[in-house]
């Protein structure tokens, strides 16, 4: 069996050791880095499942050490679990809007880390029924999980990419934000609304105008409505 891989960032050592001991329990092999500097480096070279980084991190710091894996092809597909201060509901708008999947807040409960692990790990993992989806002039490969839009490639998150993937595949149909919470997130009780406001921003941004087929219903939720129906 192949373990899969985690990258822990943090310069606080008691954090690391932590995080180390939980997750070998867990049966993860651990990539541990105590800066930005070092943290880059391993990512690109050892291609880790997953990344735990903090907010916080000396040198150029977590949030621009988010930006650089997003914008590198290489690490750009790698869920990324931010953490963050408790108090700092700014630092984890932006973190999301940086590119981290998820955030959690220090200090941590151990369950509520590993339980968003696990749902991360298991969204990447999830086999798709078919090989791509295409529609006005967007194509979503679901194995190789890249998108194109009118042949040229857009970098999305693997959380927007799952956004994109629920909403693509069920034109005209509302779907509410408690079905998102549940479909692409998994932990509904662990994630704030403003989560899925934050990546479906993101979403829209990467898609430029195509993303406008992705509309709100006012107190509802969200509804993708493609050319061909509209009228």
């Amino acid at each position: 069996m192949i373990l899969k891989k985690i990258a822990v960032v943090d310069d606080e050592e008691h954090i690391r050791s932590l995080l180390e001991d939980l997750l070998e329990r867990e049966k993860f092999t651990v990539i541990s880095c105590a800066d930005t500097e070092e943290a880059y480096a391993r990512i690109i070279k050892s291609q880790p499942d997953l990344i735990i980084l903090d907010i916080k991190i000396p040198r150029i710091g977590g949030i621009q050490l988010c930006r650089l894996l997003r914008e590198n092809p290489q690490t750009s597909g790698i869920p990324i679990i931010m953490l963050t201060v408790e108090s700092s509901e700014t630092d984890k708008v932006i973190g999301l809007e940086a590119g981290a999947d998820d955030y959690v807040t220090k200090p941590f409960s151990t369950k509520e880390l590993m339980a968003r692990v696990h749902a991360v790990l298991r969204r990447m993992g999830r086999k798709p029924e078919g090989q791509a989806i295409k529609v006005d002039g967007l194509e979503m490969n679901l194995v190789s999980r890249t998108v194109t839009l009118n042949k040229k490639q857009v970098v999305l998150r693997p959380k927007e990419f799952d956004l994109l993937h629920m909403f693509i595949s069920k034109p005209n149909i509302m779907i509410t934000r408690e079905a998102i919470l549940e479909t692409v997130f998994d932990c509904q009780a662990l994630i704030t609304t403003r989560t899925i406001d934050t990546h479906l921003k993101n979403l829209r941004h990467a898609l430029g105008p195509w993303g406008k087929k992705i509309q709100t219903v006012f107190g509802r939720g969200f509804k993708f409505v493609p050319s061909e129906h509209k009228k």
